[in-house]
């Protein structure tokens, strides 16, 4: 029972994807089956038609009834045409449209997601199910929609038109039907788990050529390209062994279906001229019962299309309902929304990531308050930047509490949480475009003269103008910029939206002394009442912070101003007397 359930469970879930794609598009479902039955009519009218032509024009010799006989098989091969041209035209669209709903969903679904959670699906295997997996589904409601739906429809009603035309050869028939089922089946048992495998594959190999491609000078600095040549191969090795097994299958699938074609028409052949000689069967009569024998091996056929993409598509929809299914792993029913200034509190933090045997940060309690620049300094990993997200929600504390204006924030309205907080992280975050439209995604309104306000005070601006001003090209990740020019355009972009509290998170790590006092002086005069947390490691960039909080072995062991910390707190005078060299 349980492996029962296991199997089904992709299959529900494929439905389910596609249901909600199509209820979305009903209209389009309706024109697709009535222009399937249409087409499908035609096709079966044929055989019938050519019946009578034979038997009661070419054997009675009656000129005349073969040409009104053609006269109408031709209206009716035509309206089939049309049918068929209109059912694949109206597939295609639902199933681009299914597509662009999948990557929606899934693209809104990442975003809602927590930081440890999106970190635990991993970016590589988002890339995938937002691509490659949206497209298999796609495919599957196509070909289901404007193909493989008319199997049952040509299947059956050859059957019966068959048994109506003679019912000495409907075993024939039933050993084709049965056989050819059988083995499509079998080719859906053996491939579907292949399929599953497949997908992972796909993934790896995204993954590897991720990293190889971001860390390329890395590679190339320690000589490592033999070991990163063999990581590759040994990932496209795996996908490729098993394309090469799903494909072997599928090949062995058709030859198959036209043995069993060419057997059953060979059978129909014999037994027929004993039912003509007999005069159980007519000439037109063998002629359509042929007919209508290979519709049937078409219709059972047709499934091969939907046999070789389905188990990929039941694997992929399963990949997309863990996305799309997936707790974001933030409560979002908060309703408290609050004006002015917002202090800030971190009581008795403790955050502990899944699967790791010790906390990110335990114990901390650090007080906030607007109008003021409190910096946090600490080594490599302990717990900046986990701190940090924890303000915008980012991520949810494992216990304690983050208070903003004395709300716990889990109980702020998360939209409004997030409006009046910016965030500026470690990594790239400028997008393709020019400095304005990365301007703009801070705040969509501003105007000119408010995005120049904003680069003076984030020290950039004399850089754009350099440049070009707000037309300035941007390429991807901000690669034409330096790493501090990069920094400054997103904290730019974040003061641009005038926030009420300010994250800033080793957003300076590539600015020299003075150049990230001035952008602390900048954001004290765009921001006077804002409440400004900044995360670094480098002393250099915190010191005319208001107050410091140093960050060691996962805890706040010491909070003051630059001068009472060198003086009472041996760690943090460590840092200093390691970068004295620097900061001298």
């Amino acid at each position: 029972m349980t492996r029962a359930r296991h199997r089904s469970a992709p299959t529900a879930q494929l439905g389910r994807i596609a249901a909600s794609s199509m209820r979305n598009r009903r209209p389009i479902v309706i024109g697709i089956l009535l222009a399937q039955m249409v087409a499908t009519a035609a096709n079966l009218a044929a055989p019938a038609f050519n019946a009578r032509v034979i038997d009661k024009g070419v054997v009675a010799d009656d000129i005349g009834y073969i040409e009104r006989m053609g006269t109408i098989m031709l209206g009716v091969a035509v309206c089939g045409l049309i049918a068929a041209l209109l059912a694949i035209a109206l597939g295609s669209a639902l199933s681009a449209g299914t597509a662009a709903d999948l990557r929606r969903r899934v693209y809104t679904r990442a975003g809602e997601f927590s930081t440890a959670t999106f970190h635990d699906l991993g970016t590589p295997t988002m890339l995938t199910r937002t691509s490659l997996d949206t497209s298999v589904v796609a495919q599957a409601v196509f070909l289901t929609t404007s193909i493989a739906l008319t199997a049952p429809l040509v299947t059956i009603g050859a059957v019966a038109l068959s048994l109506q035309t003679s019912v000495q050869l409907a075993p024939v028939i039933v050993v084709a039907a049965i056989v050819l089922g059988v083995g499509v089946g079998a080719y859906v048992v053996f491939v579907t788990p292949l399929a599953a495998r497949l997908q992972k594959a796909v993934d790896g190999v995204n993954r590897v050529l991720r990293e190889q491609l971001g860390g390329t000078r890395i590679i190339r600095a320690f000589g490592r390209e033999r070991t990163a040549s063999a990581r590759f191969d040994e990932a496209n090795g795996d996908l490729t062994q098993l394309t090469r097994r799903v494909g072997a299958l599928g090949v062995l699938l058709l030859p198959g279906v036209l043995l069993v074609s060419n057997v059953a028409s060979l059978a129909t052949n014999l037994l027929g001229a004993h039912f003509i000689e007999s005069g159980d069967l007519t000439i037109g009569g063998l002629t359509a019962f042929t007919g209508y024998l290979l519709q049937i091996v078409v219709g059972i056929t047709l499934f091969i299309a939907l046999a070789g993409i389905l188990p990929r598509a039941r694997a992929s929809a399963a990949r997309l309902s863990e996305v799309i299914d997936r707790p974001s792993g933030l409560a979002d029913d908060g309703t408290s929304r609050v004006d002015g200034p917002l202090p800030l509190r971190f009581s008795n933090i403790e955050v502990r990531y899944a699967g790791a045997d010790r906390p990110a940060i335990s114990g901390v309690t650090l007080t906030c308050p607007p109008g003021k620049v409190t910096a946090i300094i600490g080594s490599t990993s302990s717990g900046k930047s986990t701190l940090v997200s924890l303000v915008p929600r980012l991520l949810d504390p494992t216990s304690g509490t983050v208070l903003a204006a004395s709300i716990p924030v889990p109980q702020w309205d998360l939209s409004q949480l997030r409006s009046a907080v910016s965030f500026v992280g470690q990594g790239r975050s400028l997008i393709a475009g020019t400095v304005e439209s990365n301007l703009r995604l801070g705040a969509p309104d501003a105007d000119e003269a408010d995005m120049w306000r904003a680069l003076e005070a984030a020290q950039i601006a004399e850089t754009v103008i350099g440049r070009g001003g707000l037309a300035a090209e941007v390429t991807q990740g901000g690669a034409n910029f330096s790493g501090g020019q990069r920094q400054r355009l997103a904290i730019a972009r974040a003061l641009l939206r005038n926030p009420r509290i300010l994250c800033l998170d080793a957003a300076m790590s590539a600015l020299d002394r003075q150049t990230a006092e001035a952008v602390i002086v900048g954001i004290r005069d765009a921001l006077p009442n804002a409440t400004v947390i900044l995360a670094d490691q480098q002393v250099e960039n915190i010191r005319t912070a208001d107050q410091i909080a140093v960050l060691d072995r996962r805890t706040i062991i010491d909070i003051g101003t630059h001068e009472t910390l060198l003086s009472r707190c041996e760690v943090y005078r460590e840092f200093s007397d390691a970068q004295a060299p620097v900061i001298a």
